[in-house]
């Protein structure tokens, strides 16, 4: 029996670990959105989830010295097995990643590295399509301290395209934050149960930013998506990592995208 080459067929690569369920969370928006009614109409698809291997992102950007090491150089080793796999397409399933004191040097590597390797921005597809199809103007945002303070967002969403961002105080920042990362009850201790201490944190800032007058709510963390699947919340939700995975899917096979 003749064994179908996977050398010609293109394959979505998903720089995962930051964190773990996050990288598999966005392996299965790839899934959900592609047109496939057998197994074998699936897209090929691999996930490198390394995170020994990349630092915190926020303690990163938070620090005043050079004590935590650049997590590019993390990301950029998890690109170069996807690249020595076959892969080349890729996203990194993490949005404080795209902080450019992070996002710019991992890109550097890449394009010096791994020839004809492309990474697609979450964040800039994110803004493309709030621009595009959705028209609002007046958004929330909701991440981790590191995204907040490097004001990555911002240089997408800008003042000059007309949107304001409207983000939580200092201390609705930090409830979102340990939402996320707190070891007791935060979603990455727990991304498959997630606590009620959690989603009420993130419910509450979402309706606190919906009577401030936003028209929707980013989920600025691949985390969150996690904790809000299911919920009803008083504004629309846009999570990044779903418009990633859908463009995904249109530069690799866009007959197989899901109508949304």
């Amino acid at each position: 029996m003749e064994n179908k080459s996977m050398e010609n067929l293109p394959i979505i690569g998903v720089i995962g670990g930051v964190g773990p369920y996050a990288g598999l969370d966005f392996v299965q928006k790839i899934f959900a959105n592609t047109l496939a009614k057998k197994d074998q109409d699936h897209l090929n698809c691999m996930l490198v989830s390394c995170s020994s291997i990349i630092p915190d992102r926020t303690t990163y950007l938070l620090q005043t010295n050079d004590d935590v090491e650049n997590p590019a150089l993390g990301m950029f080793e998890s690109a170069r097995r996807l690249y020595l796999a076959g892969v080349r397409i890729a996203s990194v399933a993490c949005n404080t990643a795209h902080a450019n004191r992070i996002f710019d040097p991992f890109c550097e590597m890449v394009k010096k590295s791994l020839p004809g390797f492309r990474v697609i921005n979450m964040l800039e597809i994110a803004a493309d399509h709030v621009r595009e199809f959705m028209g609002i103007k007046c958004l929330g945002l909701l991440a981790t301290k590191g995204t907040h303070k490097s004001l990555v967002y911002h240089e997408y969403f800008t003042k000059e395209d007309g949107f304001i961002l409207i983000e939580p105080d200092d201390k609705g920042q930090e409830k979102i934050h340990e939402a996320i990362i707190n070891e007791d009850f935060g979603i990455k201790a727990h991304s498959d149960n997630i606590s009620p201490q959690a989603k009420n944190s993130i419910k509450t800032e979402i309706e606190n930013l919906a009577h401030r007058g936003v028209k929707a709510v980013i989920l600025g963390c691949t985390e969150l998506p996690l904790a809000t699947k299911g919920q009803t919340y008083p504004v629309p939700l846009i999570d990044p990592g779903m418009l990633a995975a859908r463009q995904l899917i249109a530069l690799t096979a866009p007959e197989k995208i899901l109508p949304s």
